[in-house]
């Protein structure tokens, strides 16, 4: 992963990943709420937010819809983590 002594993360890492973490937690706050959030209201959370896709437009369903199952898996994975530290 390069030669970055420092363990500094590089832009381009940052780019590749910053996005889907913006839409998770957007995602997050839906699913507490509700099973299966709507891709509708969370699509309009982004834009009311300004988290937007390349060259600032805005995220589709299609986007989000794309990224429920990773959600989903790191949903249950930090809230199962959340539990086992709580006992």
């Amino acid at each position: 992963m390069g030669d970055q002594a420092d363990g500094a993360v590089s832009p381009s890492t940052l780019r590749r990943y910053l996005l889907p973490f913006r839409v998770y937690t957007l995602w997050a706050e839906q699913r507490v709420r509700t099973a299966n959030p709507p891709l509708e209201v969370i699509a309009q959370a982004c834009a009311s937010r300004g988290v937007t896709a390349q060259h600032n437009r805005p995220l589709t369903t299609d986007y989000i819809a794309d990224q429920v199952d990773d959600f989903e898996r790191r949903w249950h994975a930090l809230t199962r983590h959340h539990i086992e530290t709580q006992q």
